[in-house]
């Protein structure tokens, strides 16, 4: 894989955080590590969970957005439905440069992580 796609570091929040009103209003993610594209999917390395999400168990990907309330300004996040046991989950990414680069930026990167997985997925456009 092209080495853009490789130890990016990236926050990550799960459907049932944003769900709270603590992670929908106060503080967004659930963690923080390295995402990276692998020959079977997408690997995220935290620092309090991994996720290892092959391309098979993909059900869905699109590109979301957090609460303005939280995030006034439009932070964009890849939003990810995977299944695993039968039991469908599902992650938000958002690849970024560090926790200070500006929105914009972000928003330029995750747009990017987007394309390429739909690069590599395209089975996956228009679900």
């Amino acid at each position: 894989m092209e080495s853009e796609f490789q130890n990016q570091f990236c926050y990550v929040s799960t459907l049932e955080h944003q769900s709270t009103f603590y992670g929908k209003y106060i503080y967004l993610y659930t963690d923080k590590g390295q995402l990276s594209l692998t020959n079977d999917g997408l690997e995220y390395l935290g620092k309090k969970n991994n996720y290892s999400i092959t391309r098979s168990s993909i059900k869905n990907i699109e590109i979301s957005h957090y609460s303005r309330v939280a995030k006034p300004f439009k932070l964009n996040c890849i939003k990810i439905s995977y299944i695993v046991d039968s039991v469908e989950n599902t992650i938000y990414l958002t690849p970024t440069g560090s926790g200070f680069t500006p929105i914009y930026k972000t928003n330029q990167l995750v747009k990017n992580w987007f394309s390429k997985l739909m690069e590599i997925m395209p089975e996956l456009q228009n679900t």
